[in-house]
This record gives structure tokens, C-alpha cells and sequence, in this order.
């Protein structure tokens, strides 16, 4: 009578053993790293402009860029520029031209703190020929 085969032991097929939960790959510590860098920059950033950021009203500064003729008139492409601390909505540009019967008004949205946008204003006779005064008329609160 032939003898029953002895099973072979589970050794002989046993799989690799998995690598250590702590063997974590260069690349993944490189990019934590880019990762980490990043996130305290931008807290860095946010903490030392609450800390030694200036808070002061806006202050506009209206430049004139360009005058440029159409059909419908003279367009006096301006730049409105905010000095201060704190951003301004609403603001109102005004451009008068000596011996002009209107001035001309324009309202840009929104000007953060530190920071221009430009607009034009419509004449209907050239501002070269004559003197154009720009100004800020007024803003409304933003923050």
C-alpha cells in the first residue's frame, strides 16, 4: 500500500516578507518637502503682512496714459493708482478740461491696496490743446 503524500511545508512557497512600514521612498520625502516649504512660505507671508502690513486709507493717484481720437470724441486713457494700506471700491475718477462746459467722470469697481488699474475718460474736444486735471473724487470701503 502506497503511503499518503506529506503536504509540503508552507515555507518552501512563503512570499517576501513586506517591507518595513518606515522605508518610505526619496521621492515622497522630496515632495513633503516642496510641500512643506510651501505651506510656511504662505504662512510666512500672511503672518508678517498682519504684523508689519500698513493700514491706512487708500490714497489714489490719477495718471494719464494716452489720449486717443474717435469718431465720438477723445478717449484720455488714465491709470488710477492706490497708495494706501487698504484696497477702495467705487472709486470715482473726474477729469475736467479748462474750457471744456463738462467734466468727464468714470467709476472703477475696485482698486486693491498697493495696486493700479486703468479706464478712460470721454472729452469731446482733444485734452492735448488744453489742461487736463485728473482727481479722485471719492471711494467706498472695501475690506
Amino acid at each position: 500500500m502506497a503511503q499518503p503524500r506529506k503536504p509540503k511545508p508552507a515555507t518552501s512557497r512563503a512570499r517576501k516578507p513586506a517591507a518595513p512600514a518606515n522605508d518610505i521612498p526619496p521621492l515622497e520625502w522630496a515632495c513633503a518637502a516642496v510641500g512643506l516649504v510651501l505651506a510656511l512660505g504662505a504662512f510666512g507671508f500672511v503672518a508678517q503682512d498682519a504684523i508689519f502690513g500698513k493700514d491706512t486709507p487708500p490714497a489714489i493717484e490719477v495718471r494719464l496714459l494716452a489720449v486717443t481720437a474717435t469718431p465720438h470724441g477723445y478717449v484720455a486713457q488714465v491709470e488710477a493708482i492706490n497708495h494706501g494700506g487698504t484696497p477702495a471700491a467705487q472709486v470715482q475718477i473726474e477729469g475736467v478740461l479748462e474750457g471744456a462746459h463738462q467734466p468727464s467722470q468714470a467709476t472703477f469697481d475696485y482698486i486693491p491696496e498697493q495696486s493700479s488699474t486703468t479706464g478712460g475718460l470721454i472729452f469731446d474736444t482733444d485734452p492735448r490743446q488744453g489742461k487736463l486735471t485728473l482727481k479722485a473724487k471719492g471711494y467706498a470701503d472695501a475690506s
